[in-house]
């Protein structure tokens, strides 16, 4: 009897000795997170055309561009030949497999504790992102994303998330960090009156940052 006892409290201590290493190791994690920016609308239109296979037409978006057309006349082919440089450089280095960050600014409500985590609104099929970029309208489309209808995370880390009450919810931003699958280059679709080129994703992590304080709360990996 003795000896089974001693044994119990041999797991339980090495179960509790795990755990504080995992729960600090989280804790460090949250704390050192750095905000990844939002992709813009330049990246997404290099991305469509490198994952079609053709370089973009650089002359004419740099020609299009305000800050040629304010440059003065006399410096305009330094100008484009610097811009023109850049851009070649952004398309060969940008990697088709680097993901595309949304950040969505959003209410959630109290926490549930039946599912252990929050309901994200506007979680639809039909989801998607729209960028512009010279003149092209381009819509990102997370095809998974009925699958984080719920935001999962343990109730305990929200006794240390400041100035946010599980009880009442509060204003957060949602960070999708989405991987590029495939485009569509047969046609652009009609979405909210304008022509948009796809771009599928799968999403491989939703960030959830407190709005007021720009403080992590926690981090929804993929499913």
């Amino acid at each position: 009897m003795y000896r089974r006892f001693i044994f119990a409290v041999s797991v339980a201590a090495t179960v509790f000795m795990l755990c504080i290493p995992r729960a600090y190791a989280q804790q460090q994690f949250l704390e050192n997170l750095q905000i990844t920016p939002q992709t813009d609308a330049l990246h997404v239109s290099m991305l469509f055309h490198k994952m079609a296979g053709f370089q973009p037409d650089f002359k004419t978006w740099i020609e299009n561009s305000k800050e040629y057309k304010q440059t003065p006349k006399q410096q305009q082919r330094a100008y484009m030949n610097e811009r023109t440089d850049i851009y070649h450089d952004y398309y060969a280095r940008l990697k088709v497999e680097d993901p595309i960050v949304v950040q969505v600014k959003t209410y959630v409500p109290p926490y549930d504790r039946e599912h252990g985590g929050f309901q994200i609104e506007g979680m639809e099929k039909d989801k998607f992102f729209s960028f512009k970029h010279e003149g092209g309208y381009f819509a990102v489309v997370p095809t998974d994303i009925m699958n984080y209808q719920w935001f999962t995370m343990p109730e305990d880390r929200l006794a240390n998330a400041p100035y946010f009450n599980k009880d009442r919810g509060g204003a957060v931003i949602l960070h999708f960090h989405l991987r590029p699958k495939s485009i569509d280059t047969s046609t652009p679709y009609l979405l909210e009156g304008s022509p948009h080129w796809l771009i599928a994703t799968e999403v491989t992590e939703i960030q959830m940052w407190n709005q007021y304080n720009k403080v992590p709360i926690w981090v929804m990996y993929k499913k």
